[in-house]
């Protein structure tokens, strides 16, 4: 078994529920144990424009499955949930359900349809947030940081002006 954290994400419909069905669907999956799942959180789109708010959380799981076929029962839990990828449309798009594998074990991957840890979460606070909720202590096998000084860091540069801010507010699942 190994341990993953899993980015879950919904700015279409109830974002709450959606999360909240998806892990536990996920959960479902043959070779996947769902264990914890952070609070969720309300944030402002980063890196595409929309007028709706993202509900933004990430879940500890346990896998026996490999990290491609994790990535696989993410995707059949994205497609059960209504989200279509490929349509050959630029940039993000508002989605019902994304669902990112941010880490796997210690796993580094580099391949076309999965690279590990994910490569954009030291720049979103929708994802550091909730995984240092759940895992302050966790250490990025490519720089050996633990999330909280990840999630720090992210939160200086905001502070200093070196990126914009993002908006994100902590919230609960009731």
């Amino acid at each position: 078994m190994t341990t993953a954290f899993i980015g879950l994400g919904s700015n279409l419909g109830d974002g709450r529920q959606t999360l909240q069905l998806a892990w536990h669907k996920l959960g479902e999956t043959e070779g996947i144990t769902i264990e914890d799942l952070s609070a969720p959180y309300l944030s402002a789109p980063v890196g595409m424009d929309s007028d709706n708010w993202f509900t933004n959380a990430v879940g500890r799981l346990q896998s026996e499955l490999p990290p491609l076929e994790l990535l696989e029962a993410l995707l059949r839990v994205e497609a059960d949930f209504g989200r279509r990828r490929g349509q050959g449309l630029p940039g993000y798009q508002d989605r019902t359900l994304d669902l990112d594998l941010l880490y796997f074990g210690s796993e580094i991957l580099r391949e076309k349809r999965l690279i590990l840890p994910h490569p954009h979460l030291g720049e979103r606070l929708f994802a550091l947030k909730p995984l240092a909720e759940l895992a302050p202590s966790w250490c990025d096998p490519l720089d050996g940081q633990r999330i909280a000084y990840k999630l720090l860091r992210l939160e200086k540069m905001m502070l200093s002006g070196d990126i914009p801010p993002q908006d994100i507010s902590r919230s609960t699942w009731s």
